[in-house]
C-alpha cells in the first residue's frame, strides 16, 4: 500500500497535479484565473504593505440616508498599513461628501475605532463582520477564490502585459466581468434589505501585478446599476512591500 501511494504520488507529480507538484514561480504563470489568486496569496504572505484607494463617482441617496436622488462620493480616501503575518492594521479613512472621518487600528480580533479623533471605542472584527454573509477567514480565502473561478459558468478573466510602476517595470494586467454578484453582495452587506432598490449591478476588475512577483500593483474595481444612480470607481494603490512597519496596540478605550 505504502509503495502504491508513492508511485501515485511521484506520477501526480510528473503530471503536474497532487502535493508533490511543482508549484510555478510567479514569473511563470499563464493561466489568468491563477494571477487571480496568486496575487491575493502574495498579499496575504508579504510581511507589511501600504495601500492607498480612493472612490469617485455617486451612490443612491438612500443608501447613505440622505433625501438627495444620488450623493457624489469624490475625496471619498482610504490610507491602509497592513502587516499581514501579523494581523496589524492601522486604517484612515476620509470621505468630506458623506460626512465620514475614521481612525481604525486592529491585531488580530481586537479592533479599536474612533470618529473625527474622537473617543477610541474597542470591538472585534468577529462583530463587524458577522451578519454580512462575508467570509474574511484569509486561511481560506485564496482557496475559495479559486473554487469559485474554476466553476462552471464563473468569469473568465484575461491577462496582458503591460509597463507599470512596478518593481520588475511590467505588470500583468488581468481584467474580468463580474457579472451581477460580486455588486449585489456587497450591497447586500452593506445596506441590508435596504440594497435592493438599487436593481441589478454589474461590476468590473481590472489587476496590474507584478510580473516578476504577482504582488499586486493597481486595482480597479467599477460597478453601476441599470439607471446609473450607482456608478462607483474604486481605485486601489499597494506599495512599500515588506517595509518596516510599526503599527501599535490597539487603544483601550
Amino acid at each position: 500500500m505504502a509503495g502504491l501511494v508513492a508511485a501515485l504520488l511521484v506520477a501526480g507529480a510528473v503530471n503536474g497535479v497532487g502535493p508533490l507538484a511543482r508549484v510555478p514561480p510567479p514569473s511563470e504563470v499563464s493561466d489568468p484565473r491563477e494571477m487571480l489568486a496568486r496575487s491575493l496569496q502574495a498579499l496575504i504572505d508579504a510581511s507589511s504593505v501600504h495601500v492607498e484607494a480612493s472612490l469617485r463617482g455617486q451612490v443612491p441617496g438612500s443608501l447613505v440616508g440622505r433625501q438627495d436622488p444620488t450623493v457624489p462620493v469624490e475625496g471619498t480616501a482610504v490610507s491602509l498599513d497592513l502587516r499581514p503575518q501579523d494581523a496589524r492594521s492601522h486604517l484612515l479613512l476620509g470621505s468630506p461628501t458623506l460626512g465620514i472621518g475614521l481612525e481604525a487600528i486592529t491585531s488580530w480580533d481586537t479592533m479599536a475605532y474612533r470618529r473625527a479623533a474622537g473617543p477610541w471605542v474597542t470591538g472585534s472584527l468577529g462583530s463587524v463582520v458577522a451578519g454580512t454573509g462575508i467570509d474574511a477567514d484569509p486561511l481560506t480565502l485564496v482557496g475559495r477564490v479559486r473554487t469559485w473561478l474554476a466553476q462552471p459558468g464563473a468569469p473568465t478573466p484575461v491577462a496582458t502585459d503591460v509597463r507599470c510602476d512596478a518593481a520588475s517595470g511590467t505588470c500583468r494586467r488581468v481584467s474580468v466581468s463580474l457579472g451581477r454578484s460580486a455588486g449585489d453582495a456587497l450591497l447586500a452587506a452593506i445596506a441590508g434589505s435596504g440594497g435592493a432598490s438599487v436593481g441589478a449591478t454589474s461590476t468590473d476588475l481590472v489587476l496590474e501585478t507584478d510580473a516578476a512577483t504577482l504582488r499586486p500593483a493597481h486595482l480597479v474595481v467599477t460597478t453601476r446599476n441599470a439607471d446609473g444612480s450607482l456608478a462607483l470607481t474604486l481605485r486601489v494603490d499597494c506599495s512599500a512591500w515588506d517595509a518596516p512597519s510599526v503599527i501599535a496596540d490597539p487603544p483601550s478605550g
